[in-house]
C-alpha cells in the first residue's frame, strides 16, 4: 500500500491503464473521468475536502454511499445512472487494489440499484428530534451551548454543512431575525431565523467569546472549535453522530448533517405545502430538486386509508 497517494494522481494512473492496457475508447475513458471528477467535487462540496490535496486513504465507504444515494435523492438521476457511476468507482478502486495502492476496495459491499424506483429522503421524525435535542441538553459538556445552536440551525434553517461552518458573526441580523450569506454557487442566501435559533445563538455567544481565537478568520467565525479555530466539517459530522447515538435514534450511524437538512425540508413542506418557499430556503437552483420533499410519511398514508368509506 502506498501512503499519501493523491486522488488526482491515482485517477491519472487509472485513465492511463484504461487506455494502454484495456484498450478502451477515448469516449469511454472520458465518461470514467467525468464520474471520478464528479465524485471529487462532491467530496469537496459536502465534506470540504480539498481536491488538490485529497488522499485516497481518506475516502471510505460512507463517502461513497452518500455520493451514490444523493445521485438519486438530490440530483434526480435514474437508477441506471447511479449504477453506472458505481461501476466506474468500483473499477477505479479495483485498479488501485490490483496495483497495491490500497488494501481493500470500499465499493464491494455497495449494492447496485435493482429498480428504477426513486427513494424518499431520509429524515428524523418528531420523537427522534425531541430525543436528539434532549441528548444535547442532557450531555455535560463545555460545548453544549455551541452544539445546541448548531443543531437548531440545521433543524430550523436547513443549512448545508459547508454553509454552517462558514457562517460569520456579522451575517446575523437580530433586528430582521435572519442570516444573509453566500451559499452554493456563490449565490446570496437569505434565511429567516426561528426564535428557537435566535435564543440558542444568544445563549452560545458568551461561551464563544471566552475562547481565544487563533487567527483572523476565527475572529469572524460564528462557530469555533475548542482550539480557537473556525469549527471544521469533520467536527460537526462527528458531533451529530455522537448525539444521534446518545439519543438512541434508529440507524444513528447514518444520521448526518445532510439528514438534518432533509428533516427541516420534510417538516416544512408537510406544514406549508409550499415548494417555492422551500426551494428558496434550501438554496436549490431548480424546483425539480426540491420536489423530492413532496412525499407523505407513513402515518399520513395510514390516516388517508382509514378515511375511506365502507364499500
Amino acid at each position: 500500500m502506498i501512503k499519501n497517494l493523491k486522488y488526482k494522481q491515482a485517477v491519472k494512473s487509472f485513465l492511463k491503464y484504461l487506455l494502454a492496457e484495456r484498450g478502451y475508447s477515448e469516449l469511454t475513458i472520458k465518461e470514467y473521468n467525468q464520474d471520478l471528477d464528479l465524485f471529487a467535487r462532491y467530496l469537496n462540496k459536502e465534506f470540504d475536502y480539498e481536491i488538490e490535496s485529497l488522499e485516497i486513504e481518506e475516502i471510505n465507504q460512507f463517502h461513497l454511499s452518500e455520493f451514490l444515494s444523493d445521485i438519486i435523492l438530490i440530483n434526480d438521476n435514474s437508477a441506471a445512472t447511479r449504477n453506472r457511476k458505481l461501476y466506474s468507482l468500483r473499477s477505479f478502486f479495483n485498479f488501485l487494489v490490483k496495483r497495491n495502492f490500497i488494501n481493500n476496495n470500499p465499493t464491494l459491499s455497495i449494492e447496485s440499484t435493482k429498480t428504477n424506483l426513486r427513494s424518499e429522503p431520509i429524515y428524523l421524525n418528531a420523537d427522534d428530534i425531541r430525543n436528539y435535542l434532549n441528548a444535547i441538553k442532557n450531555y455535560n459538556s463545555k460545548n453544549q451551548s455551541r452544539d445546541l445552536a448548531i443543531n437548531k440551525m440545521f433543524l430550523y434553517c436547513g443549512l448545508r454543512i459547508s454553509e454552517l461552518v462558514n457562517l460569520n458573526i456579522d451575517e446575523l441580523d437580530y433586528e430582521d431575525s435572519s442570516i444573509k450569506f453566500y451559499g452554493k454557487g456563490n449565490k446570496e442566501r437569505y434565511v429567516p431565523l426561528h426564535q428557537e435559533v435566535i435564543s440558542a445563538i444568544k445563549n452560545y455567544l458568551p461561551d464563544r467569546n471566552k475562547i481565544k481565537t487563533s487567527n483572523h478568520d476565527a475572529k469572524k467565525a460564528l462557530f469555533l472549535s475548542n482550539r480557537g479555530n473556525r469549527i471544521s466539517v469533520r467536527t460537526v459530522q462527528t458531533m451529530v453522530k455522537k448525539y444521534a447515538k446518545r439519543a438512541g435514534v434508529r440507524n444513528a450511524e447514518k444520521v448526518t448533517p445532510h439528514k438534518l437538512r432533509h428533516t427541516f425540508a420534510s417538516i416544512l413542506y408537510k406544514e406549508t405545502k409550499d415548494l417555492r418557499v422551500l426551494q428558496e430556503l434550501l438554496g436549490h437552483s431548480n424546483l425539480s430538486t426540491t420536489q423530492i420533499y413532496t412525499h407523505t410519511d407513513k402515518e399520513q398514508r395510514k390516516n388517508a386509508v382509514d378515511q375511506l368509506p365502507e364499500l
